[in-house]
Parts: C-alpha cells; sequence; structure tokens
C-alpha cells in the first residue's frame, strides 16, 4: 500500500502535464512539477494557499490580496470551473483557458487547456485539475492571425480587412472620411527602374504614411499601387493634411534612397454621421473613386474631394 501511494506520488509530480488537487475549500492541497515550470517558479510551500496567490496571478499581485476576493475574481474561468466540480460534480473536458499572470516580475498572458473532476476519498472532496500551457500555440496563432489580415508587402493591412473595417465604421456614429490613393506613372517606374524599385516605392509610402497618420487612423493597400486612408471621427480638413505631409515626407526619402521623386493622385470622401445612416461601404468607396478620377484626369499630383481640386505643388522628376 505504501508502495503504491510512493508511486503514485512520483507519477503525480512528474506528470508532462500540469496537475493540481484543490481542497473542497479551493485551497491547494497539491501541485505538481510542471506547474512550478510553467510559471518559471521555484517549488515552494502551497498549503493552504490559493492558486491566484502561489501562481502570481494579475489580479492580485501585489495586492496582499487573497484569490477570490477582488471584484475581477468574479468573472476568473478557472474559479468558476472549480466551483462547479465541487459544488454541482461536473466533469471538465478539455476547456481553453487565458489569464494575466506576474511571471519574472512582467505581466504575461498564459492560455492552458484544462480539465478538471471531483475526486470523493474518505468523505472529503477535493477537484483534480490538469494543465497543458498551449501559451506559444496562442501566440502563434495570434501571429498567424494578424499576418492574414496584412499585406505582406507593405506591411498595411488587406483589403478584405480594409473593408471588413471600413463596415464597423460605418455603423458607428462618428464622421468619416475616406481617402483612396492611386500612385502618378507608376507603370513608368517600374518599367524604367524595375519592379524592386516598385515594390520598394509601395513600401516606403506605407511607412511614411503609418509615421504621419494617428494610431486609430488607417491605412491599408486596396490593390497594386492603390492605398486607402480611413480616419473616423475626422472632417476631410484633417485628412488632406496628413496627405500633404506624407506627400512631402514621402518624395524625401524616395529621393534620398532611390533617387526619384514619385508622386500620387487622391480622391477624399467625407461623411458626417447623419450622412451615412443611407450609405453602405460600396457608396462611400464610389465617392472617393469618383474624385479620384478627377485628380487623374485633372493632371495628377492632387487631391480631389467634393469636386475640388487641391494640387501637391510637388515636382515628379524620376532620375534616370
Amino acid at each position: 500500500m505504501e508502495k503504491s501511494a510512493k508511486m503514485f506520488q512520483a507519477v503525480f509530480e512528474n506528470s508532462p502535464v500540469g496537475l493540481v488537487l484543490v481542497n473542497k475549500d479551493t485551497t491547494l492541497r497539491d501541485v505538481n512539477n510542471y506547474m512550478f515550470s510553467a510559471f518559471k517558479l521555484a517549488p515552494k510551500s502551497f498549503n493552504g494557499q490559493r492558486f491566484g496567490n502561489l501562481f502570481n496571478c494579475a489580479a492580485i499581485s501585489g495586492n496582499d490580496e487573497t484569490c477570490g476576493e477582488p471584484e475581477n475574481c468574479a468573472q476568473c474561468s478557472l474559479r468558476d470551473g472549480v466551483a462547479a466540480v465541487l459544488n454541482d460534480g461536473v466533469t471538465i473536458p478539455d476547456t481553453v483557458i487565458g489569464q494575466d499572470f506576474i511571471i519574472s516580475r512582467s505581466a504575461q498572458k498564459k492560455w492552458f487547456k484544462i480539465s478538471a473532476s471531483r475526486i470523493v476519498s474518505e468523505g472529503d472532496i477535493f477537484v483534480i485539475v490538469s494543465f497543458v500551457d498551449i501559451t506559444v500555440q496562442k501566440e502563434y496563432e495570434e501571429l498567424l492571425n494578424n499576418r492574414l489580415a496584412l499585406d505582406m508587402a507593405t506591411g498595411t493591412i488587406n483589403k478584405y480587412t480594409l473593408l471588413e473595417t471600413l463596415k464597423t465604421l460605418t455603423a458607428r456614429r462618428e464622421d468619416l472620411t475616406v481617402a483612396l490613393v492611386d500612385f502618378d506613372n507608376f507603370k513608368a517606374i517600374n518599367d524604367t527602374h524595375g519592379h524592386i524599385v516598385g515594390d520598394r516605392v509601395l513600401n516606403l509610402f506605407s511607412s511614411v504614411a503609418l509615421a504621419n497618420t494617428r494610431r486609430h487612423d488607417i491605412v491599408g493597400r486596396y490593390g497594386g499601387e492603390e492605398f486607402m486612408l480611413v480616419f473616423s471621427g475626422a472632417t476631410p480638413d484633417l485628412l488632406i493634411k496628413a496627405l500633404q505631409r506624407i506627400a512631402k515626407s514621402f518624395q524625401k526619402v524616395c529621393q534620398k534612397e532611390l533617387k526619384i521623386r514619385p508622386t500620387f493622385s487622391v480622391g477624399i470622401a467625407g461623411f458626417s454621421s447623419e450622412q451615412k445612416v443611407e450609405m453602405d461601404v460600396g457608396a462611400i468607396i464610389a465617392e472617393a473613386d469618383a474624385n479620384l478620377y478627377l485628380s487623374k484626369n485633372g493632371g495628377k499630383n492632387m487631391i480631389t474631394v467634393g469636386g475640388v481640386s487641391i494640387p501637391f505643388n510637388l515636382k515628379s522628376a524620376p532620375a534616370k
């Protein structure tokens, strides 16, 4: 009997998954080595402690509070799960949970796949919870999702994400301004200097545009050499000023790196919150595109909004 107990303890302590035994009052009865390793902690006393205190849950770490007491503990899915197992006898199959912890003195999000079941032994009730750390997997999934939302050549969001975001913004009660940007004589740049230079022009524009807009403004690649800028809660005047800064800085970096001074044409569509009520994404883009057409046919290198064109007054002189 004693030999079996020792063997069970050895298996428990060295299991390739995290194992935690919880008392009926939700204090910890036993914790295996996997858990300390997952949280980068040296094994230490856990008897009478609660999970959040032992593993430094961000909700209570540094506050001298007991796990379960603060208000945000009411939203803790792990706590809810353990309570359901203890009180209702339910078994929790593989369930993914994410929670913030303080690990090596910095806040980190940890993701686990957990399972839990109730154990009754000699009149006592316990919960055995297994943990599999899937943080790396979840971080990779997030990275992949972010990349799928981006245009990989320019680092801006892609057309699908642009349209979905624009659809969301159209439904909000805020002013909205949209600009379509198209490079002038882009085929000539590719033909004269090569596609590598053409790709670099797009990349430099993206960097300059992102640097000269607000954090919540949107810059995306609409297709080919065409980009879209979306400003929510802003009038066309603000976007025009941003575009003028972008055009000036863009030519400066292109001249310095590529020895060319590309220009672009812009069509802007601005809508008040009241105007948007009766419009969809297609109608908004159509107005911006109509103004872009006027910029192109009016001599290029200009911004058009409401049928009125404003020249950038920047020289275009690609070096040979």
